[in-house]
Formats: C-alpha cells, structure tokens, sequence
C-alpha cells in the first residue's frame, strides 16, 4: 500500500510539471502590454471625428506596441515583417499601414470614410492579437 500511495504522488508531481511546462510554452513569446494604456489610447482614436487623422494615430499606436513587444527593425515596415507570428493576418495589417502612408505623404488624396473605417478595424485587431488590447 506504502508503494502505491508514493507512485501516486510520484505521478502527480509528474503531471503537475507537465502542466506547468505547457503553461510556460504557451505564453512564451507572448507580450505582456500594459492594456489599460493601450485601452485609453484606442478610445481616444475611437472618438477622433477625423478619420484619416485617427488612421495615423491607430498605426503609430500599433507601432508603440511592437516596439513594447520586442519586435526587431528599426521601421514599422521592418516590425511588421518581423510579427508574423504575432499578427492573425500581417497581410490586413500592412493594408492599414500602406492607407498610413497614403495619408501621410499624398497631400490631395483623400480616403474615403469606408477605407479609413476598414483600417481602424484591421489596426485594432492587430492592438488584440499583440495584447495590448
């Protein structure tokens, strides 16, 4: 009885570690952003009247994120070619980031509500997907 009573403790003990070292590898890689921050700032972006301006400030907030998430480069562009693992789709990402672009260096042309909306919405998605958000 001794013996089977110290194997089930000994499977236990076993099976604890194995838990916890799954626990380990699962938020391995995982930033940990201070989302009340995070939080604070989208809602400002959320209550901006002008959109393209809210599009900037939604991409620079999602490049504060990836540089508080230890993404390697020295751009967003680079950031973002790094965060593959990190984003559920880098391809709506980097469409929000390029409507950035156009909107910072193309003076006269203006986008539309709709593409302003569809990239705060993938800009978003990418604050969830880094947890910062």
């Amino acid at each position: 009885m001794n013996t089977d009573l110290l194997s089930l403790v000994a499977l236990l003990f076993v099976l604890t570690m194995l838990v916890g070292v799954v626990v380990l590898i699962a938020h391995k890689g995982k930033p940990r952003l201070n989302k009340q921050y995070f939080t604070n700032r989208w809602q400002q972006i959320e209550g901006m009247q002008n959109l393209p301006m809210a599009v900037l400030k939604a991409d620079s907030l999602v490049d504060e994120a990836l540089r508080q998430a230890h993404i390697k480069g020295g751009t967003m562009g680079e950031r973002l070619n790094n965060s593959s693992g990190f984003l559920q789709d880098i391809n709506a990402t980097w469409s929000a980031h390029k409507l950035r672009n156009r909107i910072a260096h193309e003076n006269g042309d203006e986008p539309s509500a709709t593409e302003c909306k569809k990239a705060l919405r993938h800009l978003k998605r990418a604050l969830k997907d880094l947890g910062a958000l």
